[in-house]
């Protein structure tokens, strides 16, 4: 056991010495914190939205309905909207955004406000005769003559003038706007309520009442911080310690340790150590810088460390099964990467699983990674342990596989 500390000693050493081996495990990840929690922050979306309302008396000020629609759509929270010149003609521009500055711009036409006007009397009349038709015949003969003579006026004050479509506002986009779907839903929903408010309808039929229920949602610290820790862990242990056993392959050290009295599975043991020793320092580091730019609360108890343990020696043993049959410090990284980066990809460490394609999430699925990352925000971030077991499990099933894997890949002489 002396001669397995003295080699973690020696290794840490080792890795302490090389700067980049140090940045990258270290500086590298905060900073990766640091960004995707700034740019992920969230906070309330606004979309800017331009607003040519075309429908204005003869001293330039809109008119009644026109500007209650355009004040709908400036009250809205999630829409950033700037009326716009209404002398500018849209139609024929190629581009929105070139010839206003906006993405996105709604165009409210000429004669909104009396064509509004006139649809609502057609609109209500149909109410008021479809109403009408279910009462029929409980009515006397009078009363139906003195209806009929009614809706006789509604319909000629309602056809007269007015359209038989509904008033059209333009929603003009750029081809390359993600954004123009949220904003078209946006829109239909302020349109909707305008239309209601058209016709009488103060209360509508049916309603939403919105409730909170259970616990807040995570913040993108709270998302990124177990996951870049999983990440940094893979990338140590899959791509750094390959690439230096094969640096020790190279220049003859591990030949040396060969002919000492230190045995394979010490060697092995000690690199599996190192990488513990490492993954739980950047752990504690990285909820610190958490905690001190993001007021993340995370919970590491024995359990999260425990996991973070776990699941070094499993990649660390993967990393030597690797290192164990490639000569060359390069080939070994380029390696390493083609099995980390994947597994980091496909398994949610950069964005969440609901974002990526069905395909795509049924594979994630498969990945340790994934397991290994979600349990991991379990227990550091939710304070919980459900569905913690399983990761368990396959984590120290693939150190048992990995420890084997690497015994036999580790070319060792033995001497007694």
């Amino acid at each position: 056991m002396r001669r397995v500390v003295s080699l973690t000693v020696t290794l840490l050493r080792d890795w302490i010495r090389n700067r980049e081996a140090v940045f990258f495990a270290l500086m590298f990840p905060i900073l990766l914190l640091v960004i995707f929690s700034f740019v992920f922050a969230g906070g309330p979306t606004e979309f800017e939205v331009g607003i040519q309302n075309n429908d204005v008396t003869a001293s330039g000020e809109s008119t009644e309905l026109s500007g209650e629609l355009v004040s709908a759509i400036e009250e809205t929270s999630a829409l950033d909207a700037e009326q716009i010149d209404s002398q500018q003609n849209l139609s024929d521009v190629d581009n929105v955004e070139e010839a206003t500055g906006y993405k996105r711009v709604l165009v409210i036409p000429d004669g909104f406000d009396q064509r509004v006007r006139n649809e609502s009397v057609r609109v209500r009349t149909a109410v008021i005769q479809d109403t009408i038709n279910r009462v029929e015949g409980n009515v006397s003969p009078d009363q139906q003559q003195q209806i009929d003579v009614a809706l006789s006026r509604l319909n000629d004050n309602g056809t007269n003038g007015s359209s038989p479509d509904p008033v059209q506002i333009g929603l003009l986009t750029v081809p390359d706007d993600e954004g123009a779907g949220a904003v078209e839903s946006i829109v239909h929903s302020i349109v909707a309520q305008f239309n209601d408010q058209s016709i009488g309808i103060e209360e509508p039929t049916v309603s939403v009442a919105a409730q909170e229920s259970g616990g807040a949602g995570l913040g993108a610290a709270d998302y990124f911080l177990p996951a870049f820790i999983v990440a940094m862990i893979l990338i140590n242990a899959v791509m750094t310690v390959p690439s230096a056993v094969a640096q020790f392959k190279r220049d003859g050290t591990l030949k040396r340790l060969a002919a000492s009295p230190l045995r394979k599975h010490e060697w092995i043991l000690a690199n599996v150590i190192q990488q513990s020793i490492l993954a739980v320092v950047i752990t504690v580091v990285m909820i610190g810088v958490a905690w001190v730019f993001f007021g993340v609360s995370a919970t590491p108890g024995v359990l999260a460390f425990s996991l973070i343990v776990l699941g070094a020696i499993a990649f660390t043993a993967l990393g030597m099964v690797v290192g164990g049959f490639i000569e060359d410090p390069g080939s070994a990284i380029s390696l390493g990467g083609a099995i980390a980066l994947p597994l980091m990809f496909i398994s949610g460490i950069f964005w969440e699983l609901d974002l990526m394609p069905t395909t795509l999430q049924t594979v994630a699925e498969f990945s340790p990674v994934t397991h290994f990352h979600r349990s991991l925000r379990q227990l550091l971030i939710v304070d919980s342990t459900s569905g913690v077991a399983p990761t368990f499990g396959v984590l120290a099933g693939l150190a048992v596989v990995f420890l084997l894997g690497a015994v036999v890949t580790t070319d060792w002489q033995e001497f007694d």
